[in-house]
């Protein structure tokens, strides 16, 4: 919609609630016989909200009675001009209002943006902390804790008995030298990074979660995929997580088929 200066002066009147109860009950009819005008005015309110939440609107008011003295400067000097310079100078003045507001609206938008992107992600990321550890008779069920050595049976089961303690940084110390073969190594990363992962190390537990996602056995991969998503979130990674997690959701026979719908409900 082309609307003059004179108009979005008005706007911003109206919704910074400085018009007499007349004029704002004669502009409300305009906006109401108006669907244009109607839009416009809800845009100019939606931006009002959006300054309004990254602090910088009365940064924006002083910036506009800046703009207006200069402009009544200019008006004064053109007064003295020859007829023919002085729409010259109205429409130089007019044009650089309008690149500068629309640079402003341009950074601002992306400011905003940026602004909510934020706010999303550290919802997602709170929402995925609210799983919590994964539970250790889960870690356990089905770990094959006869196939390491007989040696290192004991540190192995000392590791179950530290996580379930929550002593995140003494299990991390104790799988890292635990010996593994082909066989072993996909249970031996796949509980290391569930470590990682109560630990609140994200990025350090995917890529052992993702080595786990080729195990032969289907329940590791399954359980794997399931908190490689969650680290995927939890490390502000939405865009790798949503594609893990809507894989997840479509397979009716993985068990974490209805939580990984909870999860995209919440952050998609």
């Amino acid at each position: 919609m082309n609307l003059s200066e004179e108009q979005y002066d008005i706007i911003e009147a109206y919704l910074a609630n400085e018009l007499s109860a007349s004029d704002r009950a004669s502009f409300e009819g305009d906006i109401q016989a108006d669907a244009e005008l109607s839009a416009e005015v809800e845009r100019q309110r939606t931006l009002r909200l959006g300054l309004r939440a990254l602090g910088i609107e009365q940064a924006l008011v002083r910036a506009k009675a800046h703009y207006q003295a200069t402009s009544s400067s200019q008006a004064a000097l053109s007064s003295r001009e020859s007829p023919i310079i002085r729409p010259l100078v109205r429409l130089l003045n007019t044009w650089q209002y309008w690149v500068a507001a629309a640079s402003i609206v341009l950074l601002l938008g992306v400011g905003y943006y940026a602004f909510q992107q934020q706010l999303a992600r550290r919802d997602a990321v709170a929402y995925a902390d609210s799983f919590g550890p994964a539970p250790t008779d889960q870690v356990m069920k089905g770990f094959p804790t006869a196939a390491f050595p007989l040696a290192d049976r004991p540190r192995l089961l000392d590791a179950f008995k530290n996580y379930k303690a929550g002593k995140y940084d003494r299990v991390i110390d104790q799988l890292k030298t635990l010996p593994a073969d082909k066989q072993t190594i996909y249970y031996k990363n796949y509980f290391l990074g569930l470590t990682y992962l109560a630990n609140r190390q994200p990025a350090e537990a995917l890529p052992l979660l993702n080595s786990a996602r080729i195990a032969p056995a289907l329940a590791l991969r399954q359980k794997a995929t399931w908190f490689m998503a969650l680290a995927y979130v939890k490390n502000g990674q939405k865009n790798k997580a949503l594609p893990v997690l809507k894989q997840i959701s479509t397979d009716k026979a993985n068990p974490f088929n209805a939580l990984a719908r909870q999860v995209l409900q919440k952050i998609d």
